[in-house]
């Protein structure tokens, strides 16, 4: 009978206990790999409408994409979808996005509450009508998908496919990369896709600059030659010119923002645009009129739209003046950019 020597037992059992933290080692390695990387993921979401690839560059950071809801049942009017890219790292931010359609008023991202500093994004240069920043985008879907707004919709509304980051920030490319992919398979759904209105856009045109607000000429105020604020609209003190970020020139829809010197910093939104998907929403709403500070008016190169709106700060400013003087800045306001902008351009006068 053969002995194995006591030191060849010590050195198998210590071989085997190799493999096995070895193996130990790979397991944790693939859990690590699996919670905290796409590897062997999901390869698109929400229904089919978004490539994990494209998800990936909005979503950056450790972790796993996980689709969280998805709320369509083969209902087009219902596509909601949510992405979360979720880690098992304690403190790892752990980004979401919300992509949904909507049905809004056209202008609908120049004077919500939601869709904050406009100023902010950047606008599409040529292809589909939309917008992006580091934390939303937004595209209107083509003017055949008008009417197929479900029921209880009032008809002046027109579908959007909305996008809203939270936890974190993309590059506004990404987001509007996305937003787009999104918008062709919801448009795809409602049955009125047009690859002429959602083509992609040749690029994004941001705010002028670096981005930073700039003082205000208040003789060209906007970068507008000849657009001054009215004496009715400033209050000495509590709301006179200050600074003012103004986007680019080159994508058919351009905005400014003017920030006030006074107590809060009273916001002024402004914006123009000769997008004719976003012209064509705006008119059949019937709110939309220049006594309501936004409005459409024929011009000789088409039509154009003008509008104006500003924050609480402002307001509670004006309406704490007293009198007619809320009402009276309103008015000068919004008359001084229309008749500014529209100078020049063969347009009717409202």
């Amino acid at each position: 009978m053969t002995t194995i020597p006591p030191r060849t037992r010590i050195s198998r059992r210590t071989a085997r206990a190799g493999i096995a933290a070895l193996l130990a080692l790979a397991g944790c390695a693939g859990l690590l790999i699996w919670w905290n990387t796409d590897v062997m993921g999901q390869g698109r979401f929400c229904d089919d409408a978004l490539a994990s690839s494209e998800l990936s560059l909005v979503l950056d950071g450790p972790g796993r994409l996980t689709g969280k809801s998805v709320h369509e049942e083969s209902d087009p009017y219902g596509f909601s979808c949510t992405v979360q890219r979720t880690s098992r790292f304690l403190g790892a931010a752990e980004p979401e996005m919300k992509a949904e359609l909507a049905f809004e008023q056209a202008d609908f991202a120049f004077g919500s509450l939601l869709w904050k500093d406009p100023s902010a994004s950047s606008y599409f240069v040529g292809g589909a009508t939309g917008a992006a920043s580091g934390t939303q985008a937004w595209v209107l879907l083509p003017p055949g998908c008008d009417g197929r707004t479900p029921p209880g919709v009032q008809r002046a509304k027109v579908p959007a496919l909305e996008v809203n980051l939270t936890h974190g920030r993309a590059a506004p490319d990404d987001l509007a990369r996305a937003a787009m992919s999104a918008a062709r398979h919801v448009a795809e759904g409602l049955g009125c896709a047009d690859s002429s209105v959602l083509k992609a856009p040749l690029r994004l045109q941001g705010p002028s600059g670096s981005g930073e607000p700039r003082p205000t000429d208040p003789a060209n105020a906007c970068g507008v030659s000849g657009f001054s604020l009215p004496d009715a609209a400033l209050l000495g003190g509590r709301a006179e010119p200050g600074t003012e970020r103004v986007t680019g020139s080159d994508s058919r829809t351009r905005v400014c923002e003017l920030t006030l010197k006074g107590p809060g910093g009273p916001r002024i939104t402004l914006a123009v645009s000769e997008d004719p998907r976003l012209t064509q929403g705006v008119r059949r709403d019937e709110t939309a009129t220049p006594q309501n500070a936004r409005t459409v008016t024929a011009c000789a190169a088409g039509d154009l739209y003008v509008a104006m709106s500003y924050d609480d700060t402002y307001r509670d400013l004006l309406l704490d003046a007293g009198g007619t003087a809320h009402e009276q800045a309103r008015t000068a306001l919004f008359t001084a950019f229309f008749d500014t902008v529209t100078k020049d351009r063969g347009c009717r006068t409202h």
